[in-house]
């Protein structure tokens, strides 16, 4: 493997790792998954909570940019 391939390698494997701590985050701050947690904002009646649903939509950032570069390992 060429330097610049090993380094795009690297970056990617990065950015994996990345993403990985911060689902990991949010799991241990929510304990549950991602689907468990996206579940329970979509059947919540009543008050809503704001910070939950900004956490909510970061949290699926992270796991949709994991599945995309997990792709490509």
């Amino acid at each position: 493997m060429g330097d610049s391939k090993r380094l795009l390698h690297y970056q990617a494997e990065q950015k994996i790792d990345y993403y990985g701590k911060k689902i990991a985050e949010m799991e241990q701050k929510y304990g549950m998954d991602f689907s468990a947690f996206e579940k329970r904002m979509h059947s919540r009646v009543g008050e809503e909570d704001f910070e939950e649903w900004d956490n909510l939509i970061i949290w699926e950032s992270y796991v949709r940019t994991s599945r995309y570069r997990e792709q490509f390992r």
